[in-house]
Parts: C-alpha cells; structure tokens; sequence
C-alpha cells in the first residue's frame, strides 16, 4: 500500500508546474541552519562514540558524516545565492544534489550506527546512536515529505541498518527495540507521504489562502499536540465554570470515555458523569459540586489531593485567567504519594520486621533520656545478639535466616510490656529500651525471660532452628544520660556476655571498660608488634609414635612485649582475627616457617595453623604459592591444619578453596579434632591428610574410662579413611602407652617438648638417630 502510494507521488510529480517544482525543491534547503546544525550534531555524536569505543570503523564513519555535512551546508548556500527559481532545469540539478547529499549523510548516519552496536557492547554507545539516528530520521520525515523519495531514502538508509544490528544483537531488549524501528519506519513513511499531500494541496492553493490556512493549522496542530501529549489531565472554565477547553488525560484520569463531554458542559455535570463512571462512591452530585466550586473559588497556588475512586490520588491545582475564568489542572500522583510515604516508613521503621529501626529509636530514647535528666525515672537499654544467627544464614540461606528474624521479633513482642520499645538495628542485632524499671532486678528478670523465650526452638518452614541470645543492659542514669553513651557500655556488657559463651546477660560495670580499654591499647601494640619484632615462630615436634623419629614441627605464635612481657596466643590471636590483622601476621608466619623448614633435614614437614579469618581470604592460595616458591621449602613438607571452625562457616567455598590448596601438594590436617560439630561428616567431605585428637581427650585417658574407647574410635576411622592420627598433649608415660596401643601414629606433648624456637629445634633435628628415638620410650 505504502509503496503504491510512493510511487504514485513521482507519476504526480512530473504534473506538477514549475513554481510549485521550484518551491518544493527550495524547502529542501532551508533552513539553512537546519542543516548546519544536523550536520555538526551528528558529527559531535560520531566522534564522541569514536573515542570512548577507540574504534578505528566508527573513527572513519565519524570523519566521513562531518565531511557530508560540511559538503551539503557548502552547497545549500551556493544555492541560496545562485538558484534560479524559473530555471526548471538549474531546479532539477540542484534537486539531485540535494538528493545525493542527503541519501549519503544518512547512508553513513545509519553505518554508523550499524558499526557501534555491531562492535561494541557498551549500552550508553548504543543509546547514543540510536537516539541520534532516530532523532534525525523523525526530523527528515517532516522536513523533506515534499519531496518523499528523498525522505524515504533518507529514513530507509539511516534506521534500516539501525534496526538490523538491533536484531541481530544477542540480548532480547536490543531485539525488541529492532522490531519497534521496523515499526517506526513504516509509520515515518506513511506520515512522510501524508504530509507529502498536505503540502501539494496546500501549494495549489492561492499564496494568500494558503499562508493564512497554514498558519491556522500549525498552531492549531502545536496546540492540539501539546495539549493531548501532557502527563497531566486539564480543562479551562470559563467565569460561570462552563467547561471550554479539555485535553485527552483529563478524560482518561476521570474515565470519562462514554461521557458525552462537550463544550459548555457543567461542573454539575462533569460530576454526575463521573459517579457514573465508578468515582465518588457513596457520595452525591450536590456535595460533590458544593467542595468543586467552593474550591475552584479560591485560588490556589499549591495543591489540594483528592481521591476520586478511593484508590488512586489526585492532585487537583487552579490558576485564575483575567476574563474571570480557570484553568484546572488534574495529576494522577498515587504512586509519588506510595514512594513518599514509603521512604517515609522507611526512614523509621526496619524493612523486614516492620520494627522500629535505629533513628526511630535515637527519637525515642532522646526524648526519654531528656526526662531522666530532669529527675524522671530511669531506663534500661537491653542490646541483643542473637547466638549462632551465623549458622543458620550459612547452612539454611538467608530467606530463612530472615525468616527466623521476623519470628525472633514476634517473640520479643510477646515479652515485653506495653511501653517497652523493640527495635532493630540490623542483622541480629536487636534493643529493647525498657521504661521505668523500678529496679536493676526488673531488667534482670525481663533479660532472664527474653533470653529464656529465645533459647525455645524455633520451627521455619519445617527447620527446626535452635539458637539463643546474649543481652547486655546499660541502665540511665547510672551508666549515662547520652544516648551513645549507654549504648556503647551495654555494647561492652553485650561482649562480656558473648564471651562466657552467649546464652545469658550481663549489666554494665566501670571495669568492663577497663578491659575495653586495655584491649584497644592490645590491639593497637598488636598493629606495630610485626615491625618491632616482638612477634617470634617456635617449633613444637610431632613424633613417629613407632621410630621416635621427628616428623613435623607445628609452628607457633609468640609474643614477647617490651612492657606487658610474654603475652599468650589465646589473648591476642581473637584480637587479630577480630580486627583482620591475622591475616599480616598469618603471611608472615607462612612465610618464616616455610624458611625455617627448608633449613631442616630433608623430609620434615612444618605444620602452619590457618584461622578461620584467613580461610576466608580468597588470596590465601596466592600467599601459599609465594611462601613455597621464596623458601624453595616442597609442598609436600608444607602441613596446614585448620580447626572445625573453618568448616562451619562456608562449605561450598572451604572445599574448592582446600581443594586448591591440594591441587599445590600441601598437606591439610583437621586440628582439636571431636570438640566441634558433624565431625565425621567432615572427615568424608573435606581431603585430610591427618586428623588431631583434641587434647582433652588424652588428659582423660588413666581418669575417665570412656576415654580410651574415643582415641580408638578416632584411629580406628582415621585408619580407615588412610589418614594419620595424631595425638595431642602427651605428657606422661602412661599416656603415650595407652596412644601407641589404641593405634595412633604420631604424638604431639610436652613429654617430646615443649613449642622452643628455631635454634632448639634444629639441634634436635640434627640430632644423632639413637638421641632421637630416646624421644619415645618402649611401652
């Protein structure tokens, strides 16, 4: 249909008199700066796309676009100043370069666009091109439709090949946006052809009638365009509120598409076809037109909101016209109102648990504490953590992890009394601020019910969740009338009451931030103690129980402070794995002992401990590799050993992080071995090489007859799975009898020494093989 049309318009066209010829063809040229400013634009968008792409294609097409638009604004002002508007033939001429101009700047236009989404994968490149390309084709459209040949040429030749690389590009949207430019070229055409006639028929008009019909119909074009394309619903009154003027969205808002608006029509009954349309209910015509008018009398310059149907808002606004009538405009903003009211919820309240979150509670507890400081009752703030909340994100995910945190939030509800506020600062972390207790005993007994409530088991779509919780409680004003003030000391009971195991509550007391105090200056010490050297390796030997031969040297931390004296790795090691300095000081370790151990007799391992912190450290297999490769110490002769800590934190990740660590040649033993959880289950997953037997375990051997039965239960299912069973903390005779007997084969105690630093333990490796295996006895 299109292109019988299209054709039909040459066949016109050779009809057509040499005036109207030239006429057509003159459009074609001006304005002038139309063309100047197609062509620097484009150019601009070229060569922008050129450099951030550093394509040499897209380069070339750039330089190639801005050379066309040079050429046809060259030639559009040779026309301007030579055409000869009776000559038919200079007009036909000027028609084909125009013609050739145009079909190349836009051939290269649409190459351009081709190249960059053929070539790149940057979404903001595509955007920039398509939108240029598009831009520029819905402007030829209208500026050349009386010409459409050339239109169509130009249309064609921009956004063909735009919509082809669409297509062809892998992601779907880019695809959909394809079919749609297809779309958009069909219609440019037939609206190009439409404009085409409107224009002939306009030519063949007298000039007097058809300058005055042209000027009519764009304006009334413009204004019938903007008025139906506006987001917002409008109608103008005239001063006795008779309806004059109303735009598209103003019918849609209203739904008033079977009304028979018109002209003239009333306020009244604008409203009677609104009720029958499904707004207002309930409500009557008359009260109705009594708030309209009562309303549009005055004149307001903000907004008022109203609901029509109940369910969608609507901001209603007036502006007076000085012939005494209105103009009213109608704007749909339910969904701004929804998003404001939620960032407002938001802003106070947790997403999740539908708590108040912590700047509702800073509200709260300013304006409470301001009543303490005027001689009011005190108050008790309760920080909570839950125990073990970890685990469950770990082995359930955290759907459910956060499902058992709307659950933990109900069973606080149900604790509490009216008046006591419950909020939630993030993650596990809950605060209940406790009104007037009377005494310190009611925020004990309300922390003894909440650690109780908490402590029952909870069941979340079928997982039965055990965990607990640890309260720390800071009362004002005896522990402070600022807010962050209670907070941070009920943060240091908190701690005080995690560190006895979790599962209870502590109040705040003066020498708890003694001891905060004194862990910060241990920690920052701790920071500095690497560059002091005041942190050494010693070496304690694990023995062949059969040979009595030295096998591996454990590596151990030791910390000598030039004030504090010998500080115990059970001090200042969660320091550093709280504060992340254990994995500096792991390297280190890493790299001392793999030095150390390449100085020994050949074939003795050197055992490495690796916290959970480092575990987690996605370089560690990186560390490994330098330490190896700088002390030219054998993988084999490496031994890292890790505690079920490890295990319980991130089973997908452990393993391929312990399996690269295999893949190298290090050995990986599993240390305190029975103290965790699901150690067997361990030992089936994860590639050991050896397997420790906690040392408690050994004590109870002579003193608990049960604990014989384990260490050979262990190395029985050590033997098993062909790993070495290492006995840990050998300090008798007897013990080491009752280790060889149950079939373990290496043993580790103060019996074979104790951890000694590097030059004890090379003289003992170096020692004779007789003095060696003096290191076991016979049993």
């Amino acid at each position: 249909m299109l292109l019988r049309r299209l054709l039909a318009t040459r066949q016109d066209d050779a009809q057509l008199s040499p005036e109207i010829r030239a006429a057509l063809v003159e459009s074609l040229f001006a304005p002038l700066s139309s063309l100047a400013v197609g062509a620097i634009a484009c150019g601009i968008i070229g060569a922008a796309v050129a450099i951030k792409a550093n394509d040499p294609a897209i380069l070339a097409t750039s330089i190639a676009i801005f050379a066309v638009g040079l050429l046809r604004v060259v030639s559009a002002v040779i026309y301007k100043r030579r055409k000869l508007a009776d000559d038919v033939a200079a007009t036909q001429i000027w028609e084909r370069i125009y013609e050739y101009g145009a079909w190349g700047f836009s051939a290269l236009l649409g190459l351009l666009c081709y190249i960059t989404l053929t070539h790149t994968t940057d979404a903001t490149l595509h955007l920039a091109v398509a939108t240029t390309a598009a831009g520029y084709a819905a402007a030829i459209s209208g500026r050349n439709a009386g010409r459409p040949i050339i239109a169509v040429g130009q249309l064609t030749l921009t956004t063909l090949p735009l919509a082809i690389s669409l297509l062809i590009y892998p992601d779907w949207l880019h695809k959909a946006l394809g079919f749609v430019i297809l779309m958009f070229i069909y219609g440019m055409v037939d609206i190009t052809l439409s404009i085409r006639d409107i224009i002939i028929q306009a030519l063949t008009m007298t000039r007097k009638e058809a300058a005055l019909a042209a000027r009519y119909e764009e304006q009334a074009n413009r204004f019938d365009i903007a008025l139906n394309n506006m987001s917002h619903g409008l109608c103008m009154f005239d001063d006795q509120d008779r309806l004059k003027v109303w735009n598209a969205r103003f019918i849609e808002l209203l739904n008033l598409f079977d009304a028979p608006i018109k002209v003239g029509t009333t306020i009244r009954d604008l409203v009677r076809y609104s009720i029958r349309a499904g707004n207002h209910s309930g409500r009557g015509v008359r009260s109705i037109v009594y708030e309209l008018t009562r309303g549009l009398r005055q004149d307001h310059h903000g907004q008022v909101f109203v609901s029509v149907d109940g369910e969608r808002i609507m901001a209603l606004s007036r502006r007076m016209m000085a012939d005494g009538g209105s103009v009213v405009i109608l704007e749909d903003v339910t969904e701004r109102k929804a998003a404001q009211e939620r960032i407002a919820y938001l802003a106070r309240y947790d997403d999740l648990t539908g708590l108040p979150n912590r700047n509702h509670f800073r509200e709260r507890i300013n304006e409470m504490l301001e009543i303490v400081r005027e001689g009011g009752n005190q108050i008790a703030l309760h920080l909570i953590d839950i125990d073990r909340f970890k685990q469950v994100n770990d082995t359930l995910g955290h759907p459910i992890g956060d499902k058992l945190l709307k659950e933990v939030s109900r069973r606080l509800g149900s604790v509490v009394r009216t008046g006591d506020m419950i909020a939630r600062f993030g993650g596990d972390e809950f605060v209940i601020l406790q009104s007037t207790p009377s005494r310190r005993q009611d925020s004990g007994r309300l922390a003894r019910r909440l650690v109780k409530a908490l402590s029952v088991p909870f069941d979340v779509e079928g997982h039965r969740i055990d965990i607990g919780a640890s309260i720390g409680i800071a009362v004002a004003p005896q522990d402070g009338i600022d807010a962050d003030e209670l907070i941070k000391n009920a943060d240091m009971a908190l701690y005080a009451a995690k560190g006895n195991g979790g599962g209870e509550h502590r109040f705040f007391a003066a020498e708890m931030e003694e001891r905060a105090q004194a862990r910060r200056a241990l920690e920052l010490d701790l920071r500095d103690a690497l560059s002091r050297n005041e942190i050494e390796v010693f070496y304690q030997p694990l023995i062949d129980l059969k040979t009595g031969e030295i096998t591996t040297c454990e590596a151990l931390l030791r910390w000598h402070h030039p004030e504090r004296g010998y500080i115990s790795p059970a001090e200042f090691v969660p320091i550093a794995e709280e504060t992340g300095l254990i994995i500096s000081i792991g390297e280190w370790v890493l790299q001392r002992a793999c030095q150390d151990a390449a100085k020994w007799p050949a074939g003795t391992k050197v055992a490495v401990n690796l916290s959970p912190v480092q575990f987690r450290d996605r370089s560690l297999g990186a560390r490994v590799v330098s330490a190896l490769a700088k002390s030219g110490l054998p993988a084999q002769c490496l031994d890292l050993e890790i505690t079920e800590r490890v295990l319980l934190e991130e089973s997908e990740s452990t393993l391929y992080t312990m399996e690269q660590l295999k893949v190298l040649g290090v050995r990986i033993s599993l240390d305190d071995f029975g103290t965790g959880y699901s150690s067997l289950n361990y030992l089936r997953k994860y590639p050991f090489n050896k397997i420790k037997i906690d040392r408690s375990f050994i004590a109870d051997l002579g003193r608990d007859q049960d604990a014989p039965s384990i260490v050979r239960a262990v190395a029985g299912l050590g033997n098993s799975l062909n790993m070495i069973v290492v006995a840990e903390g050998i300090e008798t005779e007897e013990q080491l009898r009752q280790v060889k007997e149950e079939g373990c084969h290496e043993g580790q105690g103060y019996l074979f020494g104790r951890a000694m630093p590097f030059d004890a333990i090379m003289e003992k490796l170096q020692a004779s093989p007789a003095q060696r295996a003096n290191l076991v006895a016979v049993a």
